[in-house]
C-alpha cells in the first residue's frame, strides 16, 4: 500500500506542464524588468523542486529499454551544463555569466533548470499521458490568446511603455508572442487530427487553433505563421502518409517544394520573395555574422556565457552603423544556435546540438514505432517542439518560449519509448522485487526533503533578487533631486539599495 502514495509519472507531468505554463504566463509590473526576471526565478524555483526527485527517475529504476534512452538523453544533457559550466567560470563578467544579461536572463542558472525540466519531461511524460501536453499546451494558448485580443483593442489591463505592436502577451515582444503561439496552435491544429476528444472538445480546440492563429497575424511578426507553416505542414505530411502511402509520397514532396520556396522567399529569392521577405531578415544577417565572428575570435569557450551584447559593437561589420546607427546595438545573435556558439564556444555548442539530434533522432523512432492515433499524438508533440527550434533561428532564447523547447524536447524522448507490458514475476525473483520496491520507496521518500532542501537555496537567491529589481523599480518613482537635502537623502536610499548583494552590475552603474 505504502508504495502506491509514491508520485506517479501523471502527477509529476502535470507538475512539469503546470510549471512550464505558469513560466509562460507570468509577469509581475511592479520590477524593474517586469517579464525576464520573473520568468527566471519561476524556472529556478521549479526546477529546483524537479532537481531532487531526478535522483530516484534517473539512479534508481531498474534501466529497461526505456530506462536506457532516458539515461543516454541524460548523458548529453549533463555533458551540455557541465561543459556551459565551464565556460560560465571562464566569462571574465561572472554575474552575468549566473544570471545572464540584463533583460535577457539567460545565463548558467536558467539553461541549467531548463535541463532540469527537460530530463523531467522524459522521464514521466509517456504516451499513456500525454494527453497532459495538449492539454496544457492548449490551455496556455488560450490564455494567451485572450490576452492578446485584449490588447489588439486597446483593452489592456497594464499600461505597458511598449514601442512595438500592442500584442506583447505575456512575454513582452510581438515576436516573442507569436513564436510561442505558433507552438501551441500547432498542439491545438493536431489535436484535430490526433485524439480520441469529444466533438465538442475538438471543435473548442478547432476554435482556439483559429483565434491563435489571428493574434499571431495581428502581432505583425511572421515567424509565428512561418514556424506554423514549417511544423503543421509536417504535421499534414505524417497524417496523409498514415491515410495512403502514395498520397504521402505526392504530399512530401511537395511540402519540401513549398518549404524550398518558402526559404528562398525569406531571403528574398522566387516567387514568393515578396509575401514573405522583410527587413529584419538583413538585419538578423548582421546579428548571425557578428555571432560567427566572435566564434572565431573565441573558438574554446566563447566570449562569454550571455555576453553577445557586449561584445557586438566590436565584431560588426562596418556598414550595420551605417545602415542603422552608431548607438543601435543588440544583445542577441537572434539565432539559439549561433548565440551558443559565439558566447560559450565550440564545445557547449556541440554539446547543444547532440540534444538537439537526439531528440529529431528520438522524434523518428517514436513515429516509426507507432501506429494509428498513438503515432498522431507523438508526430503532435514533436512537430510543437519542431515550431520552436523554427522560430529559434531568427529570434532568442527568452524564457518564456525556451521553456517549452526543453519540455517539449524531453517530451519527444519520453513519448518515444515503447509501452512494455508488466512482466510476470517468478517466485525467486520476489525478494529482490521487494529489496527493489523498499529501495525506491526509500528514496522516493528523501526525494521530495532533497527537492526542498535546494528550493529554499534558490529561494534565498531568488529573494535577493527580488530586492534587487523592485527597489530598483522604486528608485525610478522618485523626482531628481533639486536641494542639498533631498540629494543627501537620494544618496542614502542609492547606497542602500546599492548594497543588496548580487545586485545587477548594470544597476549599479544607472
Amino acid at each position: 500500500m505504502a508504495s502506491k502514495k509514491l508520485s506517479t509519472p501523471r502527477n509529476d507531468a502535470r507538475l512539469i506542464l503546470s510549471g512550464a505554463g505558469a513560466i509562460t504566463l507570468f509577469f509581475f509590473t511592479s520590477l524593474r524588468d517586469p517579464f525576464n526576471q520573473p520568468k527566471l526565478w519561476m524556472t529556478i524555483l521549479v526546477g529546483a523542486w524537479l532537481a531532487g526527485h531526478l535522483i530516484s527517475d534517473l539512479l534508481v529504476k531498474k534501466f529497461t529499454e526505456g530506462q536506457v534512452v532516458v539515461k543516454r538523453f541524460s548523458w548529453i544533457v549533463a555533458g551540455f551544463v557541465t561543459l556551459l559550466l565551464i565556460a560560465a567560470l571562464l566569462t571574465n563578467y561572472k554575474y552575468t555569466a549566473f544570471f545572464g544579461d540584463s533583460q535577457r536572463n539567460t545565463g548558467f542558472l536558467a539553461y541549467f533548470f531548463l535541463a532540469m525540466f527537460a530530463l523531467s519531461a522524459a522521464t514521466h511524460i509517456k504516451i499513456k499521458n500525454i494527453s497532459y501536453v495538449y492539454i496544457a499546451g492548449i490551455s496556455v494558448g488560450a490564455l494567451m490568446t485572450i490576452y492578446g485580443v485584449l490588447q489588439h483593442f486597446g483593452h489592456d489591463f497594464v499600461k505597458w511603455n511598449n514601442p512595438y505592436n500592442s500584442i506583447i502577451s505575456t512575454v513582452g515582444n510581438p515576436d516573442f508572442a507569436a513564436g510561442i503561439m505558433a507552438v501551441f496552435l500547432v498542439l491545438a491544429f493536431a489535436s484535430i487530427f490526433a485524439t480520441n476528444w469529444k466533438l465538442w472538445i475538438k471543435g473548442g480546440a478547432a476554435v482556439v487553433a483559429a483565434l491563435i492563429l489571428l493574434v499571431i497575424y495581428w502581432s505583425q511578426a511572421r515567424q509565428g505563421l512561418l514556424s506554423f507553416g514549417v511544423a503543421g505542414g509536417l504535421f499534414l505530411v505524417i497524417w496523409i502518409w498514415q491515410k495512403n502511402k502514395y498520397l504521402g509520397m505526392v504530399g512530401t514532396g511537395g511540402y519540401l517544394v513549398v518549404f524550398a520556396l518558402g526559404l528562398l522567399g525569406i531571403f528574398k529569392v522566387g516567387p514568393l520573395a515578396g509575401s514573405l521577405y522583410k527587413a529584419s531578415v538583413s538585419i538578423r544577417g548582421f546579428y548571425w555574422r557578428a555571432g560567427i565572428e566572435m566564434l572565431k575570435s573565441h573558438p574554446w569557450f566563447g566570449v562569454g556565457v550571455d555576453r553577445y551584447g557586449a561584445y557586438f559593437r566590436q565584431y560588426r561589420e562596418a556598414q550595420y552603423p551605417l545602415n542603422y546607427g552608431y548607438d543601435i546595438t543588440s544583445t542577441a545573435a537572434h539565432n539559439v544556435i549561433i548565440e551558443i556558439f559565439a558566447t560559450c564556444g565550440v564545445f557547449v555548442g556541440t554539446a547543444y546540438l547532440g540534444i538537439l539530434g537526439f531528440v529529431v533522432y528520438r522524434g523518428i523512432v517514436g513515429i516509426k514505432n507507432s501506429h494509428g492515433k498513438a503515432r498522431l499524438l507523438i508526430a503532435g508533440v514533436f512537430c510543437a517542439w519542431i515550431a520552436y527550434e523554427a522560430q529559434s533561428i531568427v529570434s532568442i532564447d527568452n524564457l518564456g518560449i525556451a521553456i517549452w523547447g526543453w519540455v517539449l524536447a524531453g517530451a519527444v524522448v519520453g513519448v518515444s519509448l515503447k509501452e512494455l507490458p508488466v512482466a510476470t514475476v517468478a517466485p525467486e525473483e520476489k525478494g529482490r522485487k521487494v529489496r527493489t520496491v523498499q529501495r525506491q520507496s526509500s528514496v522516493a521518500i528523501a526525494a521530495p526533503i532533497i527537492s526542498a532542501v535546494v528550493s529554499l537555496a534558490m529561494l534565498f537567491v531568488v529573494i535577493t533578487q527580488y530586492r534587487g529589481e523592485s527597489q530598483m523599480f522604486n528608485l525610478s518613482r522618485y523626482a531628481i533631486p533639486k536641494t542639498q537635502t533631498d540629494r543627501d537623502y537620494y544618496h542614502q536610499i542609492i547606497a542602500k539599495v546599492n548594497s543588496i548583494p548580487w545586485m545587477n552590475p548594470m544597476y549599479t552603474l544607472q
